[in-house]
C-alpha cells in the first residue's frame, strides 16, 4: 500500500475523533480490517514510504494460523508463484508417514507373515531358494555353500504340519554309480542357533525325508517360513551337474508330499585334480606271461602341495559287455596280477572289487607328498593268470588320487592271447 492511501485513511480517523470515544472505537476496527485487506491485495512497498511501525494492528496475529488447502492428488499443481506465507507453510509440512511392518504371528517368531496377495485360488505350498541359483559352481572338497529355503502357503487351507527337506538327487559324478549314484557330502540345517548335519544325497528309499522331522512347522494361509542351510561336497566327487532339491511332506510315516518340489541344478567343479599321463600302452598280454608294462606319471598342476598322492588302477570285470555273454568274459581277482617296480625290484599289489564292480588295485603303499608343479613316476606290469577266461581284451583304467580328489582316468585296452 502506498503513502497516499494511508494518508486518506488517517484523515478519516481524525475527523471521526471529534464525535467521541464510542465513535472512535467503531471506526478503529473497520480501519484495521480495511488496511489488512489492502495489505494482502497490494504488492509490498519497498520504498522509504512503508507503513510506520506504530501500527501493530496491521499485522496478522501470531496466534492465528494461516489456513492452507491441500489439493487433491488428481488436480495438477498450480503454476503461479506462491506467496511468502504459502512458501513457508509448504516447507514446514511433515513428511508422509511410513506404514509399519506387520509383526510375525505370536508364538512363531521364525514365521514371516507374507502379504495376503500371495493367496490365490488353487494355491498351496510354494518353495523358493535364495542364495543358490542354477549353474552356480560348487567346489568338490571346497568350503560350505550357504543358502536359505522359504516355504509359503499360497492357499486358503492351514497346514498343521509341514516337514521341510533339502537333499541332492542322484549324481552323475558320484564316486560310486553302479547301484546308486549318491554324492558324497553333507547338508546342514540351522535350528535356532544350532546346526544339525545330515547326509546330502537321497538314497534308494524315503529315509532322507526323515531328516526334516525335527524342523516341522505349521503354516497358516498367507504365511511363510524360511530356514537356513549349507552344503559341503567331499573331495572324491567328480565334476557334473548336482541337482539340489527342496520338498515338503505332511508327515514322515506315509510321506505324503504337499506342494511341488523345487530343484536347482548346480555345477560341481574341482580345481585340485592331479594330472595323469601314461606311456607304453596299449600293449599285448600273454596269458601266464609277465604282462605288459606301463609308465605312469602323476603331476600336481595346482598352486599348493598335495599331502597324499598316489596312482590308481582298476580293471573292468566285464571285459566284453557287448558280447552278451556274462559268464565267459568276467575277470576275478585271481585272474589278474599287477606289479610295481621299486628300487629295481618288482612287488606284487593286491586287487579287489570296488563299489562299482571294478577290480581296483590297492595302491595305498605308493602314497607320497607331491609339491606344487612336481611329478612322481611309477612303473607297472599288468598281466593275467593261466586260468584266464576273460576273452581277448583287458580293459584297464589308470588314474590318480590326491587328498581325496580323483583325476580323470586314461583308458588302455591291451589284447590278450594264449
Amino acid at each position: 500500500m502506498n503513502a497516499s492511501v494511508i494518508n486518506r485513511f488517517a484523515k478519516i480517523v481524525t475527523a471521526g475523533s471529534a464525535k467521541g470515544r464510542s465513535r472512535r472505537l467503531a471506526l478503529t476496527l473497520p480501519l484495521a480490517a480495511v488496511i489488512a485487506a489492502g495489505a494482502v491485495g497490494c504488492t509490498p512497498d519497498t520504498t522509504t514510504h512503508a507503513a510506520p511501525g506504530t501500527a501493530p494492528t496491521l499485522s496478522t496475529p501470531a496466534t492465528t494460523p494461516t489456513p492452507t488447502t491441500t489439493a487433491p492428488t488428481t488436480t495438477p499443481a498450480p503454476t503461479t508463484t506462491p506467496t511468502a506465507t504459502e512458501t513457508a507453510t509448504t516447507a514446514q509440512a511433515p513428511a508422509p508417514a511410513t506404514a509399519a511392518p506387520v509383526p510375525a504371528a505370536a508364538g512363531t517368531p521364525s514365521a514371516t507373515r507374507t502379504p495376503t496377495s500371495v493367496v490365490k485360488p488353487g494355491g498351496g505350498i510354494e518353495i523358493r531358494f535364495d542364495g543358490l541359483k542354477a549353474g552356480q559352481r560348487i567346489e568338490a572338497g571346497g568350503g560350505t555353500v550357504s543358502f536359505s529355503v522359504t516355504w509359503t502357503n499360497t492357499g486358503t487351507k492351514r497346514y498343521d504340519t509341514v516337514v521341510p527337506v533339502v537333499s541332492s538327487q542322484q549324481y552323475e559324478g558320484a564316486p560310486c554309480t553302479r547301484v546308486l549314484a549318491m554324492a558324497h557330502g553333507t547338508v546342514e540345517r540351522k535350528d535356532g542357533n544350532v546346526w544339525h548335519e545330515f547326509p546330502l544325497s537321497q538314497g534308494g528309499g524315503m529315509d532322507y525325508a526323515t531328516t526334516g522331522t525335527a524342523a516341522a512347522f505349521p503354516l497358516a494361509s498367507g504365511a511363510s517360513r524360511t530356514i537356513q542351510y549349507r552344503i559341503h561336497l567331499a573331495a572324491d566327487n567328480g565334476p557334473g551337474t548336482l541337482s539340489v532339491e527342496a520338498a515338503s511332506y505332511g508327515n514322515t510315516t506315509t510321506f505324503n508330499q504337499i506342494g511341488n518340489k523345487k530343484v536347482v541344478d548346480t555345477k560341481v567343479v574341482d580345481s585340485h585334480l592331479p594330472k595323469v599321463t601314461v606311456t607304453g600302452g596299449p600293449g599285448a598280454v600273454v596269458v601266464g606271461g609277465q604282462g605288459t608294462r606301463y609308465t605312469v606319471k602323476v603331476t600336481n598342476p595346482t598352486g599348493s602341495a598335495f599331502r597324499s598322492a598316489a596312482p590308481a588302477l582298476k580293471v573292468q570285470t566285464l571285459t566284453d559287455p557287448d558280447s552278451g555273454d556274462f559268464t565267459k568274459h568276467v575277470v576275478s581277482p585271481g585272474d589278474l596280477f599287477v606289479m610295481v617296480q621299486e628300487h629295481g625290484q618288482w612287488r606284487a599289489l593286491k586287487a579287489d572289487y570296488d563299489c562299482d564292480g571294478y577290480l581296483a588295485v590297492d595302491t595305498t603303499s605308493l602314497q607320497r607328498t607331491l609339491g606344487a608343479g612336481a611329478t612322481a613316476e611309477y612303473t607297472f606290469r599288468i598281466g593275467v593268470d593261466k586260468g584266464w577266461a576273460g576273452g581277448n581284451k583287458l580293459p584297464v583304467q589308470i588314474g590318480a588320487t590326491a587328498d581325496g580328489h580323483t583325476a580323470p582316468t586314461v583308458k588302455v585296452t591291451p589284447s590278450v592271447s594264449g
